[in-house]
Parts: structure tokens; C-alpha cells; sequence
């Protein structure tokens, strides 16, 4: 189709702008949030297409045997937005898939501009949401418009999603398997920096704790220090990940990682420590290539086996924690998910891209995403691709380049045009 028209462009400026000025950032890390009347006004504005347009609240109780489930949170006045456009007949079904819901701005000091007020500067959009992700739900959304002002009509159904709750974990996805929809394949919208991602790593969440002996910090050696104890677990981590970046291979993944993510124990600076608990994240892998060049399937539990197999073998070396056994607990996992590079979603886009952007490139996505609830219990070839970067999201000042915007788009129209016919 080529460029898009300077009046195509300043549309796709103007949807952005309006899904920006809705504040739908999550509280509590998804417990609750506010992305209703943004839902609503997309919805609206679906409908208006000619798609049929499905409103519902994540259901809980239906979500919560599924795996990848996160208990805890509520949905009232938080719906789903599903739109169907109803294909003629005899063509490959598409779910474009986005969320509405934003992490919290932080420090709005720290912001140049406003959060909610979308602004073009030195050819990037700054505002909260416009990498992650409403740059790339809009994108998706006019994709579909700009093709129906054309003429097109796809012989395949077009099913767009805008979720809530990925930010908090990704039951807003959960919720629209669980309903029952499903097609040929499947876009996630996270920023990609215009690469097809076909695989990405998950991640575990786990929280440790230590019980030490405290008593008055004049006679510490008198105690058991539950902080210094935990130094230890973290230098074991580290050692564990030095061995799975050096010994475990992915074709389109870096190396699993771990992180330190929180930290909390002690009193007083007059005590010592009689409890600590740290919290941390194990990325792994969906599938591995060994030593021999052969490909395995890994295995979760195992990856918590071996996690704390490593650390307990260090506390077996202090007579402290071996008689006090530390305690884990694994409270959050986002499992990956990967699509055969050949399979011909993943081929068929970035063919797409090729043509649109220059640049054909096929890789893998370092952070979780919502792309596992459709190829793991969905059973769904899914690609997560989009304008912006993982680098972008989550931080003040959060910025999409307008060109990958538009080259979004574009790429998108190609995509449902071939896919679809």
C-alpha cells in the first residue's frame, strides 16, 4: 500500500493521543485499575466499524484452575473489549491482541511533560502509554480501520482484543480464552522494535525467608544474623546464573537471568536481624538446545527444583540454616511460550515487515507477555510484534518514535491483507 497519508497520519496521532489522556494505569500491580472509560470509548468507537463488539468482566472464579492464573485481583468496572469483524468466507483468522492498562506514572517530577497529555518532540511521542502499549493498540485498531475505508474485505475474521491487567499478570488475555475465542493466529502489540518475536522466556516469581537468633547487637556473635544469612542465598544465585548463562542455549533467547527485586528484614540497627525475606524472579526458557545440538522441552518444576536444590546446598554448609531450613514460596509464574519459526504466521509477518520497514528480522522477546494464554491453552500460533522497545516501558518520560508508529500500522494492513484473503 505504501506510506500512509499525511490525513491516515494525523488521525493515527489524534486515536493515540485520546487513548493517552485516559489515565488506566494499574493499582497495586493489577489488584484493581481504571481502565473502564477508556474500554468504553474504544468500544464506541468499534462499534463503529461494523465489528461486533463484546464488553466483559474477567471472571475469576472461571479464570482461576487455568494456568498463569493471578488470584487477587478485582475486576469490577474493569472489562475486556473484544471486536469481531465477520469475514466473507474461506479465509485464515486473526486476534489482534493489545492492552489498555498502563503501569503508574511514578514521580511526576521526574516527568518533561505530562503523562496524560501526548507530546511530539525531536520525532518521538512522549506520554504514559504510548510504548506500552496504547501506541501499539492503536495501531492495530486503525490497521483495521484504514483497510475497511479501502474497500477491503478480509475473508477471514478480524478479531481485535483490548485487555485489562497485563501489567498485573495477564488475566485480561486469560479471561478472552477462557470465553472461547480463538483463530488461525495471533498478533500481541508489545513494542518488538519492529522484530517478530516467536518465543519469549518466563519467568517465575519466588519469595525467600530466613529465621536468625536475634539478641543486642554489643554481643552479635552471640545471634544469628537472618540479613548476613541472606547475602549468602544471593551469592548462590549469582553462582547459579554464571553456570545457566554459560551452559543453556536458546536459537532466539539471551541467557536466563535472575533478579533481586526486594528486600526486607531486621528491626533496628541495634539488633540483630531475626527475619529477613527477599523476593526475586528466575527467567528460563520455553525449550533448550544441548550440548549435542538436540532441542528439549523445559520443564518448570524443574527449574524450582533445581533453584533450590543450588541454594540449599550452600545452607547445608552453615550450621545455622542447615538446622532453620530456608523457606520458599513460588507465588507468581508467567510461563513463555514460542511458535515454530516456520510456522507460517511468523513467516507471513515478517515478510510483512520486510516490505514495509526494511528490515526482515525473527527473534525472541526478553520479558513475559500475554502471548503464552494463547499458545499454551489457547493452542493458537501466536508473534508478539509492535512499534517501541521493552527499553522504553515502565520508566518516566516513556516515549514512542512516531516512524515506528506508522510503520506499525502499515505493517499490520499488510499483514491482515495476506493473512486474511
Amino acid at each position: 500500500m505504501g506510506k500512509l497519508t499525511k490525513e491516515q497520519q494525523e488521525k493515527s496521532l489524534a486515536f493515540l493521543k485520546k487513548l493517552v489522556a485516559f489515565d488506566t494505569s494499574v493499582i497495586r500491580h493489577g489488584e484493581e485499575g481504571q481502565e473502564k472509560d477508556a474500554q468504553m470509548y474504544l468500544a464506541e468507537y468499534l462499534r463503529t466499524l461494523g465489528c461486533s463488539v463484546d464488553v466483559f468482566e474477567p471472571d475469576n472464579e472461571k479464570m482461576k484452575d487455568y494456568p498463569g492464573y493471578n488470584s487477587g485481583h478485582s475486576y469490577a468496572g474493569r472489562p475486556n473489549v473484544v471486536a469481531v469483524y465477520k469475514g466473507s468466507g474461506g479465509g485464515k483468522s486473526l486476534i489482534l491482541n493489545g492492552h489498555m492498562d498502563t503501569m503508574p506514572s511514578g514521580d511526576l517530577d521526574m516527568w518533561h511533560t505530562d503523562p496524560w497529555q501526548m507530546t511530539e518532540k525531536d520525532g518521538n511521542l512522549y506520554g504514559l502509554g504510548t510504548d506500552d502499549m496504547k501506541g501499539g493498540l492503536s495501531a492495530l485498531v486503525l490497521a483495521v480501520e484504514f483497510l475497511l475505508a479501502e474497500g477491503f474485505c478480509p475473508a477471514g475474521d478480524v478479531i481485535i482484543e483490548s485487555v485489562v491487567d497485563e501489567e498485573g499478570g495477564g488475566n485480561g488475555t486469560l479471561a478472552c480464552v477462557e470465553r472461547g475465542y480463538r483463530a488461525d493466529g495471533a498478533i500481541i502489540a508489545e513494542g518488538s522494535n519492529l522484530e517478530v518475536f516467536a518465543a519469549n522466556r518466563g519467568a517465575w516469581l519466588v519469595s525467600a525467608e530466613i529465621t536468625g537468633r536475634p539478641i543486642h547487637a554489643s554481643l552479635r556473635g552471640f545471634g544469628e544474623n537472618a540479613i548476613e544469612k541472606m547475602v549468602k542465598v544471593i551469592q548462590s544465585i549469582r553462582e547459579l546464573e554464571t553456570k545457566w548463562m554459560t551452559t543453556r542455549r536458546h536459537p532466539l533467547l539471551a541467557p536466563p537471568t535472575m533478579n533481586i527485586g526486594y528486600i526486607e528484614g531486621g528491626v533496628a540497627a541495634s539488633t540483630v536481624a531475626e527475619k529477613c525475606i527477599m523476593k526475586f524472579d528466575v527467567e528460563y526458557f520455553p525449550s533448550e538446545i544441548d550440548k549435542y545440538g538436540n532441542r528439549h522441552l523445559v520443564d518448570k518444576d524443574e527449574i524450582v527444583k533445581e533453584v533450590e536444590a543450588h541454594i540449599n546446598l550452600m545452607a547445608a554448609g552453615d550450621a545455622w540454616l542447615r538446622e532453620h531450613p530456608i523457606a520458599f514460596s513460588w507465588y507468581q509464574d508467567c510461563p513463555p511460550f514460542e511458535t515454530d519459526i516456520q510456522d507460517p504466521l511468523v513467516q507471513t509477518l515478517a515478510d510483512a515487515a520486510g516490505r514495509v520497514t526494511g528490515k526482515r528480522v525473527i527473534s525472541g522477546m526478553t520479558a513475559g507477555c500475554d502471548a503464552r494464554h494463547l499458545t499454551n491453552i489457547a493452542k493458537v500460533p501466536t508473534v508478539v510484534f509492535g512499534p517501541g522497545t521493552c527499553h522504553n516501558a515502565h520508566v518516566v518520560n516513556e516515549y514512542l518514535p512516531v516512524e515506528q508508529y506508522f510503520q506499525a500500522i502499515e505493517t499490520y494492513m499488510e499483514m491482515i491483507r495476506e493473512w486474511t484473503k
